[in-house]
């Protein structure tokens, strides 16, 4: 009789590595079937119309071949500066598989967008596992993300800022392999992923400045380095102005002209954005925001476990860092590669926030613009859990952690579950109730369908007019109804509504209708017990 032997270490390897696949196909089916229930944002039609823009200038351009009579200046000149690599991918999808109605391209726009945020999970855990070696912590990493009750519910519909991060995780980890083994195939992935981050988001300058700066820096301490790794250099700079170029059709008519005007207009749009935010109690324009506003937005919308953690981490790894930075100003000092990506993180971290705050002028929309942030948050949680393990041998300091994790992670579980689908106006445990009454909440008006949805359900009338007052249109979630529901849904005046819908953020500055006897409060939204939404009904 033939014995086989099996080896139990490659069997647990197997294991780890397919239940990670499993986990994730699992998560996404259950949370695919209530992608519907999302609202959309002030901000989807824009950049909708502008990827429309551009899918058409290119579509039209390489018809132009074939068709001299295809007048392409009229496709060029709607071309904008704007971000457009999610879209004009949504675009393209939409056209290859004939989806029409907006609504339905609305509900691709956020299936497309959670797949992103779902395949960036495994890769986050492949960048962990690589980093720290232990299937445990690498699979805790993606559950704190998932548990992130703010980051959950915007990755369903923020095509803008979790599709971002998406990407930023996919050019982290490609940035590690690269490290890892250093070949032509690996340069043109981490150079098409290095084109696509500028694409889709100005701030990227700043970690892909900070990588190159760090790689730099790293190689020059030998001349012997500099000789060998030279044509890999000049590969990839070569390949991602290329990669640039042909993924930014705007840039196609004139590069260097358009690239310097789309950083500029891109600042000088943003910077000219001036709304009022709702931050500790009063009503402050954007451009008077105080220094600490994205900071204190942090602290406030982030799990407190993973807040200590991080705080922890930051602190005991930047003893490290710094000795290993001081330790490389002798000669043939190397950084290996844990160590080049702590350095990494830990710069990308403290620099962007320290640039944001002194360069940025108008603050808006919380600390949204900086969620590409939130790996590095992880990221230094799950060194923290690995240093204080080796640090306390004492068991009962681990079970303690981890038991304190497990309640955390619990509570904001059963948090997602009970508030869907308004995740995205979570506060931590820190003073949450101060926070709702004094902070701004739906500034992105997502709340707006689950509004219209109840309407819609309560009213039988064949038309129903409905205003939004104040800074968030119905316009996004009017295009998100259904062709049925659109018929009987009527954008009004504020005179003539029926229904008045006010989510308390404001446009330029604050000011309180003072309903009359003709209006009566029909419904009131709240999350943890806090009005987030008011509707009021005009009394026949």
């Amino acid at each position: 009789m033939k014995i086989i032997k099996v080896n139990k270490a490659n069997y647990l390897e197997k294991l780890e590595k397919y239940s990670i696949y499993i986990f994730i196909i699992g998560f996404f089916s259950i949370c695919f079937i209530y992608i519907k229930d999302f609202g959309v944002t002030l901000d989807d039609e824009i950049y909708y119309l502008n990827g429309l823009h551009t899918y058409e200038y290119v579509k039209n351009l390489f018809l132009s071949i074939l068709n001299k009579d295809i007048n392409i200046d009229l496709y060029k000149n709607k071309l904008k500066e704007w971000p457009i690599t999610f879209e004009v991918f949504l675009v393209f999808l939409s056209d290859i598989i004939g989806i029409k109605n907006i609504d339905k391209i609305y509900l691709l726009s956020h299936q497309l967008n959670f797949i992103f945020f779902c395949t960036a999970l495994i890769i986050f855990y492949k960048l962990i596992q690589k980093r720290y070696n232990n299937f445990y912590l690498s699979f805790l990493s993606i559950l704190l993300i998932i548990l992130s009750p703010r980051i959950f519910g915007e990755s369903f519909y923020n095509s803008r800022d979790i599709f971002f991060m998406s990407l930023f995780i996919f050019y982290s980890y490609s940035a590690y392999i690269l490290l890892d083994k250093k070949n032509y195939s690996n340069v043109i992935i981490f150079s098409i992923l290095t084109a696509l981050l500028i694409n889709t988001k100005i701030l990227s300058i700043i970690p892909i400045a900070l990588f190159s700066l760090i790689y730099i820096y790293n190689f020059l301490n030998t001349s012997k380095k500099l000789v060998n790794e030279k044509k890999i250099i000049i590969s990839f700079i070569f390949t991602t102005i290329i990669s640039i170029y042909i993924l930014w059709p705007y840039l196609w008519a004139n590069p260097i002209v358009n690239l310097y005007l789309a950083f500029k207009n891109i600042l000088v749009v943003h910077e000219n954005l001036i709304v009022v935010n709702y931050y500790f109690g009063n009503y402050i324009h954007s451009d008077m925001m105080p220094w600490h506003y994205r900071a204190v937005w942090f602290l406030i919308t982030t799990p407190i476990i993973i807040l200590l953690l991080f705080i922890i981490g930051m602190i005991s790894q930047s003893f490290k860092i710094f000795d290993a930075l001081k330790k490389s100003l002798n000669k043939n000092y190397n950084f290996n590669n844990n160590l080049f990506f702590d350095l990494y993180f830990f710069f990308t971290f403290i620099i962007t926030f320290f640039l944001v705050i002194e360069l940025n002028a108008s603050k808006f929309g919380g600390w949204r613009h900086l969620y590409f942030l939130y790996p590095i948050v992880i990221y230094f949680s799950i060194y923290c859990i690995k240093f204080l393990k080796n640090k306390f041998t004492n068991k009962l300091s681990i079970i303690i952690l981890f038991f304190l994790l497990i309640i955390n992670m619990t509570f904001n579980f059963f948090w997602v579950l009970k508030n869907h689908p308004n995740q995205h106006l979570y506060f931590n445990l820190l003073n949450k109730k101060y926070f709702m009454k004094n902070f701004d909440l739906d500034w992105w008006g997502v709340t707006h369908k689950t509004i219209i949805d109840y309407i819609l359900k309560n009213d039988d009338s064949d038309k129903i007019y409905v205003y939004a007052k104040g800074f968030t249109s119905l316009r996004d979630t009017y295009l998100y109804l259904s062709e049925a529901n659109k018929s009987r849904i009527i954008l009004s005046n504020f005179r003539d509504a029926k229904y008045i819908i006010d989510n308390k953020m404001k446009r330029i500055r604050p000011y309180n209708y003072k309903y009359n006897n003709e209006y009566s409060k029909y419904y009131i939204l709240q999350v943890d017990g806090e009005v987030v939404t008011e509707v009021y009904i005009k009394n026949k």
